[in-house]
């Protein structure tokens, strides 16, 4: 079959995609992806037998499906305990590779780590259950001696982000992007001069678009289950990749948590 150059970059694009992106494609990400036209990808799907780019997708995950060692990315009847476990567990590992790359963007951890490290405070801003995440980030932070500050209550959030100067950092969580009263505190922050990090799986959300540096996790309608609460996990994991970063460039700050530990002695919780 004779493909144009343009068919040729769409089908090695396709074929080097993970599944879990591979699941929520558009045609749009994919024209970006590999520098062709959307006509160009309907072309190479009618030339492939598919009925569109959907139909193409569909194939290339079953047979992704049933590919040893593959994630598998079908929605079957896991009425039993076992097969929830399995399903559950393959859904999240299916968004670490995908997280890995985000994080591992040249010059993102570097930054972070830098205004990290020099920030006369840090506050962190998030909602619901993103609050949890700020919580989870805030606890790591403070046994490292960092000047770091979080509050649940939104107005104290918003509050406090008036305060902040630059020199500060805001770090923000919001799976959306579009939390009212956290794009609220960040937009503030911004305003004041502080260096804003957004943790966000929305890369077009009011809050990336404002970011300094943007922590993009994994979004899709491929795996089954809820996005934000597999996300919401990742999150708090980034809490200790941070705490593993700053420890291996300032070791000194270990010093720090393993003091704040001994505190407890045996009443360590």
């Amino acid at each position: 079959m004779q493909l144009f150059p343009a068919e040729r970059r769409i089908l090695t694009q396709l074929l080097d995609i993970d599944p879990f992106t591979l699941g929520s494609m558009t045609s749009s990400d994919l024209s970006e992806r590999s520098g062709a036209s959307r006509s160009s990808i309907d072309r190479l799907s009618r030339k492939l037998g598919y009925t569109g780019l959907k139909d193409m997708r569909r194939s290339l995950l079953e047979e992704a499906k049933h590919s040893e060692g593959a994630v598998s990315l079908a929605r079957g009847d896991h009425s039993l305990p076992e097969g929830i476990v399995h399903e559950v567990m393959e859904n999240l590992g299916a968004r670490i590779a995908p997280f890995v790359r985000s994080v591992s963007q040249p010059g993102l951890m570097d930054q972070l780590l830098d205004w990290l490290l020099s920030a006369r405070s840090i506050s962190l801003f998030g909602a619901g259950e993103s609050a949890a995440v700020c919580s989870a980030l805030y606890m790591r932070l403070l046994r490292l001696g960092l000047p770091v500050r979080f509050s649940q209550e939104h107005h104290n959030q918003v509050a406090q982000a008036g305060l902040m100067r630059a020199g500060d950092l805001a770090l923000v969580v919001s799976y959306s992007g579009r939390s009212r009263g956290v794009v609220w505190a960040a937009q503030t922050a911004k305003s004041n001069g502080a260096h804003l990090v957004a943790i966000s799986a929305a890369s077009a959300s009011p809050l990336s678009k404002i970011s300094d540096l943007h922590v993009a996790l994994p979004k899709g309608d491929g795996l089954s289950g809820s996005s934000e609460i597999y996300d919401r996990i990742l999150s708090v994991a980034f809490g200790q990749i941070l705490f593993e970063c700053i420890t291996a460039r300032r070791p000194d700050l270990l010093k720090v948590a393993v003091h704040v530990d001994d505190l407890f002695g045996e009443d360590r919780l």
